[in-house]
């Protein structure tokens, strides 16, 4: 299974957090894994969602708040975003800041996708899981929250946000986070949405400076660059996650989202002792696996979810990787409940 990251800020922001909170930070890291202390000597650190994830688990039980992303987005301060935070502080606008967010957003994490939704008065941020990749809501929230205090910070109010809907399942009250962002808050949502006024985004910022963020620009694609220093099998299966989102993938939408050749792509891929074909095939039982075991999606949406035209090419294809149905797997494999 490929691994998915975030930068070790974000773990960062949580020890803050529960500090304020006057509870003690490392033994909640201990208990998860993660080394407290290195991870503040090395904050550009990646971070195994995972291990993020029971972290997110272990600090809300902690807290007894459901809340309590609302409370780290506080504490994630854009310096320590590596020169991401530093880049979108110093761009001449929040419409600025925000359109370069989704180019960059591997480097907070490579387990979600961020893109851009307009409307002809706002703008839509809004941030989706990759499949199969479990990610805490309340990260999600922290997201949102640290988000609306850079924006604070760069043009002295937070009342660009005037609408967010979060998927995550209805709390008995969205008053907290209706008092974080002073603005109406939907639960049960299709997407996780921050959506703000564009008028107010296209005001000049009072942190703006070009040249420091032209600068900061270069070092954020420079991490990018070392972070990504993978396999192409790595890249491309990567890729193909992200791409089943929203469309089949294909050889050449993967090459084009590294800038080369499609046939450049299956010469290097071929240099490893692999292929896309077989790539998109690993991809697929990794997720049929995923939710036929934690998940009780029906057969019928599973195959349209991998990119298959019927259930019974993808039941095909299924048998000869396990030698059963995908029914049968289930039965024999499946933990969901329900």
């Amino acid at each position: 299974m490929d691994s998915y990251t975030t930068i070790a800020a974000w773990s960062l922001a949580i020890a803050r957090a529960l500090s304020v909170s006057n509870i003690e930070p490392r033994a909640l890291f201990k208990q998860v894994g993660l080394d407290l202390e290195r991870l503040e000597a090395q904050p550009d650190a990646r971070v195994d969602i995972d291990k993020m994830t029971r972290l997110w688990q272990a600090a809300e039980k902690a807290s007894a708040s459901a809340a309590f992303g609302l409370t780290v987005g506080r504490y994630a301060y854009p310096m320590h975003f590596h020169n991401l935070g530093k880049l979108l502080m110093a761009s001449d606008s929040l419409a600025q800041a925000f359109e370069a967010l989704p180019d960059y957003s591997a480097l907070v994490s490579n387990g979600g996708r961020i893109r851009l939704q307009r409307t002809p008065h706002m703008l839509g941020l809004t941030i989706s899981p990759l499949k199969g990749v479990e990610i805490s809501e309340l990260a999600i929230d922290a997201f949102f929250s640290s988000l609306m205090q850079h924006g604070k910070q760069m043009v002295g109010h937070s009342h660009f946000v005037r609408r967010v809907e979060l998927i995550r399942q209805g709390a008995k009250s969205t008053q907290a986070w209706q008092a974080c962002f002073g603005c109406p808050v939907v639960m049960n949502a299709a997407d996780n949405c921050m959506w703000m006024d564009r008028s107010m985004l296209e005001q000049a910022a009072l942190t703006k400076d070009p040249l420091l963020a032209k600068s900061n620009e270069v070092a954020v694609r420079q991490y990018l660059d070392n972070m990504q220093a993978l396999s192409w099998r790595q890249k491309t299966s990567q890729g193909i996650h992200a791409s089943l989102l929203n469309q089949e993938p294909t050889a050449a939408k993967i090459a084009q989202m590294y800038n080369i050749s499609e046939r450049s792509l299956g010469r290097y891929l071929q240099l490893e002792g692999t292929g896309f074909r077989e790539l998109l095939s690993l991809k697929r039982q990794e997720l049929a696996h995923h939710y036929l075991t934690h998940t009780d999606m029906s057969i019928a949406l599973l195959s349209d979810t991998l990119g298959y035209s019927s259930v019974s090419n993808f039941t095909r294809s299924f048998k000869s990787w396990q030698g059963i149905s995908p029914s049968q797997y289930r039965q024999k494999n499946g933990s969901f409940t329900g």
